[in-house]
């Protein structure tokens, strides 16, 4: 019985690895040739995510809304407000880095709420926030080791256009090859960028804590926090690129 010559075998060769020096040099790249948008945007988000948050506590503390469902509707307000200005922020780096690095189309400020998927991205805030909580009943560690196995869940939803699933999964499937990388890159700087951007109690430090929050919070944002979004936004890109999605 003949057999069927299928010819030499397909060698597949494993995805070099990611250098956490180019993933670094290219964020940087970025935030230097993009810098109004980068910095500008993260300035306007970031500070008035701190002025609705500082008012919500001036609220709140100095008794103006002294009926503890009033507070609760308050803070949970500023926390969804502060939440979508997050989120929004992380998918338009999406679009400037897919602009700067592959030539896609480059959408106007004014339009960028129209094409990212805002919905997606929430949800995924939401869950990613909710199972780090989970995380740290159990420990530092297995919190840490969560987070990092789904830190690229954001960038990859606006990307490949997924699922919120989807997303998951294919984060894990990322970090499963870069682990150790996406720790350093991105958990890691994620949370200096939250500390600082919270260390600061404003209605402790001002009397009038609304302005200084917004501008210093928006000043902390464009510095730190347009840097670590853009490095995370970086490393998924490149992971995304050498690990195609059919490959386990």
């Amino acid at each position: 019985m003949a057999h069927l010559d299928t010819g030499p075998a397909r060698v597949v060769t494993p995805p070099a690895a990611v250098s956490p020096r180019r993933v670094l040099h290219t964020a940087l790249r970025t935030y230097r040739d993009e810098f109004p948008r980068v910095a500008g945007t993260a300035f306007v988000i970031f500070g008035a995510v701190a002025l609705i948050d500082a008012f919500a506590v001036v609220l709140v503390v100095d008794k103006h809304v002294s009926h503890p469902v009033g507070a609760l509707v308050v803070s949970a307000f500023a926390g969804v407000t502060g939440m979508v200005g997050v989120v929004f922020y992380a998918g338009v780096l999406d679009k400037v880095v897919g602009a700067h690095l592959h030539g896609h189309a480059d959408i106007p400020m004014r339009d960028m709420w129209k094409v990212l998927p805002l919905g997606r991205l929430a949800v995924a805030d939401v869950l990613l926030a909710l199972a780090t909580v989970v995380g740290l009943a159990l420990g530092v560690v297995p919190a840490t080791i969560v987070f990092t196995f789904w830190a690229l869940v954001g960038p990859v939803i606006t990307m490949e256009d997924r699922s919120v699933m989807e997303a998951f999964r294919r984060s894990t499937q990322l970090v499963r090859r870069a682990f150790w990388r996406t720790l350093l890159l991105v958990t890691l700087p994620l949370q200096v960028e939250q500390g600082v951007l919270h260390a600061i109690h404003y209605e402790e430090v001002f009397n009038h804590p609304l302005v200084p929050a917004f501008f210093l919070n928006g000043l902390l944002g464009a510095a730190i926090g347009s840097l670590v979004g853009l490095v995370e936004v970086v490393l998924a890109d490149e992971l995304i690129a050498q690990v195609p999605a059919g490959i386990a």
